[in-house]
């Protein structure tokens, strides 16, 4: 298993990387993008091996991501001499290590069996922000943790989502459930496609924290004044001791709850002035 345990390696393959976009795909390579041959670990030395025994899904990569060209061809040059069960062993690990793109790939997978969804309590949403006849951006989607939920009371939920498959995943939840407010779309949390002043409330979860003055900024840009920008986080195992300093230099406020599966979770909330 994985270190958080939500997949089994030996259900995987590297043929799932056929089923990731260009997004994720870009995300996955771009952790080798820098390195040289010398520096190149056990898990990038067996993806080069496993792209260079399955050329088709080297050559899907290349075409659906193509910023990641030369990354494959690097990995591809510089991958483990090994084949048969001994790599099927290291794909089995490498799968395991690279579970957080994985369950991308199947997100019946991530209602399952990842703990900070299957964990949360939709009233630590309720708690930080009233929704009611609200028009809600929720960046970074996933499988809907947060819209379904804020769609209950909001006027209108855009769910925005870089993942095709995830898009496409709650799009047939809505479908299947008749949801007539909510609108599933594209987009990245640098750079929403939204007008200036569009939403009474911005919500994230999971998604801030690589570049948190540029990532705060958009949200706010597209956030009217007087509207509220919430990060509500799923709850997980994890027991953080401090909130994230990058939301605190930000000018949010902290929020923290105890989780049932043996977490503390911070959430935080900040008022567009």
């Amino acid at each position: 298993m994985g270190p958080y345990q939500w997949i089994d390696g030996n259900a995987f393959s590297i043929r799932h990387m056929a089923l990731m976009d260009r997004w994720l795909l870009a995300m996955v390579f771009s952790r080798y993008r820098h390195l040289n041959a010398d520096k190149l670990n056990e898990h990038g030395k067996t993806l080069g091996a496993l792209l260079k025994h399955h050329p088709d899904i080297a050559w899907v990569i290349k075409k659906r991501s193509p910023e990641s060209q030369t990354v494959v061809d690097f990995l591809i040059a510089h991958g483990a001499e090994v084949q048969g069960e001994a790599l099927r062993q290291r794909e089995v690990r490498l799968m395991e290590a690279m579970e957080t793109d994985i369950v991308y790939t199947e997100p019946a997978i991530m209602e399952t069996a990842c703990n900070y969804i299957t964990a949360w309590q939709p009233t630590r949403l309720h708690a930080l922000v009233d929704l009611t006849d609200a028009v809600v951006l929720d960046v970074g989607a996933g499988t809907g943790r947060l819209t379904f939920e804020a769609a209950r009371t909001a006027k209108h939920v855009y769910a925005s989502e870089p993942v095709d498959r995830l898009r496409e995943h709650m799009r047939d939840r809505i479908q299947r459930e008749a949801w007539t407010n909510i609108t599933v779309l594209d987009g990245v949390v640098a750079w929403l496609p939204y007008e200036d002043n569009t939403f009474d409330v911005v919500l994230s979860g999971h998604v801030i924290g690589d570049d948190f003055e540029t990532e705060v900024a958009e949200l706010k840009r597209v956030t009217k004044p007087g509207g509220r920008v919430v990060v509500c986080n799923g709850d997980d195992d994890i027991m953080r001791t401090k909130p994230e300093d990058g939301f605190i230099r930000c000018g949010f406020t902290p929020y923290v709850h105890d989780t049932k599966v043996g977490g503390r979770v911070y959430n935080y909330a900040l008022t567009v002035m």
